[in-house]
């Protein structure tokens, strides 16, 4: 997986999140957004068909407890399956890119 920062309030996630490794800097980016003054994060997830459970369950903390907006624009139409069978889309602003 390779992460990039493509705009002040967006990152572009390519390849498969699928390893601890991925979540931890899926985590310290979002994290170094929201602490440079983000409230809303637009994140491009371009290959990726699954989302790990602690990756799911950080971007619910962050919408419910850091009040951070999240919206998803998801490349492959497995992950944006995925997430409207956990009742997540919605969640996550999730659509297809």
């Amino acid at each position: 997986m390779q992460l990039a920062r493509t705009s002040p309030n967006e990152l572009t996630i390519t390849g498969n999140i699928k390893s601890m490794a991925d979540y931890l800097a899926i985590r310290q980016q979002v994290g170094a957004l929201v602490a440079g003054g983000a409230s809303a994060l637009t994140l491009r997830i371009n290959d990726s068909f699954s989302m790990p459970s602690s990756v799911i369950g950080f971007f619910v903390k962050l919408i419910h407890q850091d009040k951070i907006q999240v919206s998803m624009l998801i490349q492959d139409p497995r992950l944006l399956e995925l997430l409207e069978e956990l009742n997540l889309a919605e969640l996550f602003g999730a659509r297809q890119s």
